[in-house]
């Protein structure tokens, strides 16, 4: 069962927001942007009051994990006299395999034979509030209909009733399970006691992390179960079944040694001095035992070239990472549910530095290979441009974009937009998206140090020259292109290339002011420069007084827009240069008339030729 959506009304700072998964059926990953203040906390905090999950985190103690007043819900606007619901809707979508099993259980639990099949339901969660006080809550479910009949019955019908609402109960099976992380700060403990007693001090956390263990069991495939092959073993004296156990924790800290040590060798490389894994073999140790109370439990430690130390010793980056990759790596492995994983994060990693960043959004694409991910974030580095389609910007009416300071909170209305769809509806408001487009603008900054250049104008030409160059022509010879901000701000490249002594060449617009500044670049540099300066008409005198996306054409440019943007609706040229960035990232090719071709064959080769 996967979720489609929801709905969220009068939930703190959100008035009225759908969340549609539909627009990006091939996401697993889905990104929240957006500005401080902006709501994406307060969406994360929604979706996590779906009343369906059958694992909690309570247990763990995460701060900012739980709501604990149901009146903190009511919008600031609203709180002096609110006679109204918040309610929380979910749109589930049923694939065969859940009508499958609905129909085997009904089968097996009632005798009935289920003919229909569901498609889609709704979970309506509602709080019902009179006078600003929590009156009670319901929750309502739609489409939500098993017809059939019994071997007894004649007719098919509808199951009502009691009948329904156990039918209903194996639906709930299926339901996702929404694990929410506000923070990744919190311990790992010492010891995890492996039996469920009341006795044992916190005893809902040492299930929670019995079941995390679980589940690098059940990675590992081979049928290992905790409580047959660790904890039986651990209360007999054969010496068989202590030799069997060591074998099984053996196995147990190998599979955590490849997942957690190598991903933490990728992200920090040698950069952290506490935990140089490049210079000395880590090992994780698993030490079983009892304590007087005769309970038993599993203590985790590093093994290090000075000595064990538990977990909780280590620096506060690596219990951060440790925690991190236990409880998601391994989570999509485990055998005794069909539900799908939802991993809430807020902000993951933002307190490591950027290049740990950027290795660790790879993790976040191997979560994505068995479970769904929701994230916010604020860093570039933890945006894949790849995941776009799941991307969404998530803006606050009451922040004004230019006057930050001036947040006014009663103004408060929290609003959710695909980032495709808020690029085309608010193109000016760049400060929303930036940090995607700090990736898709990257120009890496070896391009300054290498000969041969063609220095172009701007970055939408580089672009576009290198996407037909690249993915359209696939012209594999190396010519290194190097944008400038505009047509007039080459001049500082051009002083460096000619102190350099390395070869060059200039490509302007054969505009107006592509030409100005053409002549402008020959009168102050000389015959240093005029053999070196073209504009296009320069090559083909056809296009005089033609930019880049005139040479291809206004109705081929509002087709790559379009593909890219479908939302707008008329070509716009900021619009066309982001379609152009992310095609070029993506390796996306598109179709053009054989004239287009033709014309950046023409460009390709009068750059080489006059290299």
């Amino acid at each position: 069962m996967k979720v489609d959506g929801f709905r969220i009304k009068n939930f703190k700072g959100i008035n009225d927001l759908t969340l549609d998964f539909r627009k990006s059926p091939n996401s697993n990953i889905y990104t929240l942007i957006g500005l401080n203040e902006s709501g994406k906390t307060t969406v994360l905090e929604a979706i996590n009051y779906f009343t369906y999950k059958d694992e909690e985190l309570e247990p763990l103690n995460i701060k900012n994990y739980q709501i604990e007043d149901i009146h903190d819900l009511i919008p600031i606007s609203k709180r002096s006299n609110f006679t109204d619901e918040i309610s929380i809707e979910t749109k589930l979508r049923l694939d065969k395999e859940d009508n499958e099993f609905i129909k085997e259980e009904l089968r097996k639990e009632q005798g009935f034979i289920m003919s229909n099949n569901i498609e889609q339901i709704q979970v309506n969660q509602r709080y019902i509030f009179k006078d600003s006080k929590f009156v009670e809550s319901k929750t309502g479910w739609s489409n939500c209909i098993f017809h059939g009949k019994t071997n007894r019955q004649k007719k098919e019908r509808n199951l009502e009733g009691e009948a329904w609402r156990s039918a209903t109960n194996i639906v709930k099976k299926l339901m996702p399970n929404i694990l929410y992380f506000p923070t990744t700060l919190f311990d790992f403990p010492d010891r995890i006691y492996l039996e469920d007693r009341e006795d044992v001090k916190d005893n809902g956390k040492h299930k929670f992390y019995r079941s995390v263990i679980q589940d690098v069991l059940d990675n590992l495939n081979n049928g290992l179960h905790i409580d047959t092959h660790i904890l039986d073993r651990m209360k007999t004296n054969e010496e068989n079944d202590k030799n069997h156990l060591e074998q099984v924790l053996r196995e147990l800290s190998t599979k955590i040694e490849q997942v957690v040590f190598d991903a933490w060798k990728e992200v920090f490389k040698s950069n952290d001095q506490n935990y140089n894994v490049n210079n000395v073999q880590k090992r994780i140790r698993i030490t079983y035992g009892k304590d007087e109370e005769e309970k038993c439990y599993l203590e985790f430690f590093i093994e290090d070239s000075d000595g064990n130390y538990k977990i909780s010793e280590r620096s506060l980056g690596f219990r951060w990472f440790f925690v991190f990759f236990m409880l998601t790596q391994f989570r999509g492995f485990r055998k005794s549910e069909n539900r799908e994983i939802i991993f809430l994060f807020d902000e993951p990693a933002s307190s490591l530095h950027q290049t740990a960043q950027q290795r660790l959004l790879k993790s976040l694409g191997t979560i994505g290979e068995k479970c769904s991910i929701i994230y916010t974030t604020h860093s570039q580095h933890l945006v894949n441009p790849d995941w776009l389609e799941g991307t969404y910007v998530v803006k606050n009416e009451g922040l004004d974009d230019e006057k930050f300071e001036e947040y006014n909170s009663r103004k408060t209305d929290i609003k959710i937009y695909k980032y495709r769809e808020f690029a085309s509806k608010y193109p000016n408001k760049i400060s929303y998206f930036q940090i995607v487009l700090d990736i898709l603008e990257y120009v890496p900054s070896k391009l300054e140090y290498i000969p041969d250049v063609v220095m172009l104008e701007g970055k939408n030409d580089f672009y576009t020259i290198k996407y037909f160059k690249d993915v359209i022509l696939k012209d594999r010879s190396e010519i290194n292109l190097l944008p400038g901000l505009s047509s007039g701000s080459l001049d500082n490249l051009i002083s460096l290339y000619i102190g350099w002594g390395k070869n060059f060449m200039v490509l302007v617009d054969s505009d107006q002011e592509g030409s100005i500044q053409k002549e402008r670049y020959i009168e102050k540099f000389g015959t240093l420069i005029e053999d070196r300066i073209f504009t296009y008409e320069d090559i083909n005198i056809k296009w005089k007084n033609l930019a880049i996306e005139k040479i291809i054409g206004e109705t081929e440019c509002l087709g790559i827009q379009l593909d890219a943007y479908p939302e707008s609706n008329e070509f716009d040229k900021k619009v066309f240069n982001r379609s152009i960035q992310e095609k070029l990232i993506k390796q996306e090719v598109n179709e053009f008339s054989k004239e287009t071709i033709d014309k950046f064959n023409t460009i390709i080769g009068f750059l080489k030729d006059h290299f």
